[in-house]
């Protein structure tokens, strides 16, 4: 059972498109698949020990640029890489 949670927030995330399973008529009056433009900002992952957590980072970090605080009103967070580590039961 995975104990820790890692979650990371990246910036300049690629937009992706995602089918939501309904469908909806184009022009012509056909049925099709709608999707719509997500951005995935956010990654979690689920880690066994914290130093299994940490690697994911460094794995993360080399593939993504993390996000860095923006609130200077925030002094914890402010110009620090936004990721968490937490227990989960």
């Amino acid at each position: 059972m995975n104990n820790y949670r890692l979650t990371v927030h990246v910036e300049n995330a690629k937009t992706v498109r995602v089918e939501t399973g309904k469908k909806i008529k184009d022009a012509k009056g056909k049925f099709i698949n709608e999707s719509k433009a997500k951005t995935f900002n956010t990654l979690s992952y689920y880690c066994k020990t914290k130093q299994d957590c940490m690697n994911k980072l460094q794995e993360v970090k080399s593939k993504h640029t993390i996000a860095k605080g923006k609130d200077y009103k925030n002094k914890k967070k402010f110009e620090k890489e936004l990721y968490n580590i937490s227990w989960v039961n």
